[in-house]
């Protein structure tokens, strides 16, 4: 790596990918079934690759010439589509603002009901990021600050 230097980040802030985070025992000392799934949509490949090409652009304008060495990743023989995929593919990770492993709604499907109780638990509620529906745009503080304080407010209420 270049001893100076500026990244540029590519992503895809709502993948259409859906993993798995299911109880692999009823001992809490078991360790979960976890399976990202991450790129099992077509979808999601693409557009990252797309965020991949973009990043490139952005990074080799005349204004960062002064800051640019060389490129390092996906870095200058990934030439086509297929080396941005391949790149994409061994480089792919999550962001930090993971969401929705059990979710809330009104169907079948819903952990949480709109009370923030989990169905088929008596007495027990989840009031953080992992009931949200829909992975938010942004950073999660703010959206579970209001969760908690909707759960207080249910809570005492």
């Amino acid at each position: 790596m270049p001893e100076h230097g500026y990244t540029i980040a590519a992503g895809i802030v709502a993948p259409k990918s859906r993993g798995t985070l299911r109880l692999a025992s009823a001992d809490p000392t078991v360790p979960a079934l976890v399976d990202p799934r991450i790129l099992t949509d077509p979808y999601d490949l693409e557009a990252l690759c797309d965020a991949i090409e973009m990043s490139r652009e952005v990074g080799a304008q005349r204004a960062f010439d002064e800051w640019r060495e060389r490129e390092v990743a996906p870095g200058p023989d990934a030439t086509s589509r297929d080396d941005i995929r391949a790149f994409a593919r061994r480089s792919v990770g999550t962001y930090h603002h993971q969401a929705g492993t059990c979710r809330m709604g009104v169907d079948e499907l819903a952990v949480v009901d709109p009370r923030l109780r989990v169905r088929g638990v008596e007495g027990l509620r989840v009031a953080d990021a992992s009931i949200m529906p829909v992975v938010p745009s942004g950073n999660t503080n703010a959206p579970s600050i209001m969760v908690g304080e909707k759960a207080a407010e249910l809570i005492l209420g």
